[in-house]
């Protein structure tokens, strides 16, 4: 199973569709919004990839009629800690369209280098980096593409 977190829904249709037409339904494609939700499928699945968004709500907004819980900033982080104590195996890649990320209430912000030396430097080696999505078309997807080839695509492994 491939894990797509994602709470934007264009972003979420181009990142999909784009598996889609690539991988032919070898593999289930499992679809969360939030931190909860991706806690709850990676409980209770064999998840070999996970594209996860930084900035991510707390709950599913169906699930709470409340909308959602607060937006974490490093929401994302907190999966790819989850993952990287909690499987063995499941790869990750995050994949944000922000250029940048308040760091602090302070204003102090991080861009995507600097955040993915700060997961690289905190992650195992499963965490394969931060990709910039810059629309449907993107450079994203030949860099999403390259990622998924290393998968065993025929057994459904990593």
């Amino acid at each position: 199973m491939i894990l797509v977190v994602e709470d934007d829904e264009p972003k979420l249709r181009s990142i999909v569709g784009m598996m889609r037409e690539h991988l032919q339904d070898r593999f289930e494609i499992a679809v969360t919004e939030s931190l909860s939700g991706a806690i709850e499928v990676l409980s209770n699945n064999y998840v070999v990839f996970a594209i996860i968004d930084m900035s991510l709500p707390t709950y599913d907004f169906i699930k709470d009629k409340r909308g959602g819980g607060t937006p974490q900033g490093y929401g994302g982080a907190d999966i790819l800690r989850f993952i990287n104590s909690e499987t063995e195996e499941t790869r990750t890649l995050v994949l944000t369209q922000y250029e940048e990320f308040l760091v602090s209430k302070g204003g102090q912000r991080r861009d995507t280098k600097s955040l993915e030396a700060m997961l690289r430097a905190e992650l195992d080696e499963r965490f394969l980096g931060v990709v910039h999505y810059d629309g449907q078309h993107g450079a994203w997807r030949r860099t999403l593409l390259q990622a998924l080839i290393g998968l065993d695509i025929e057994k459904g492994e990593p």
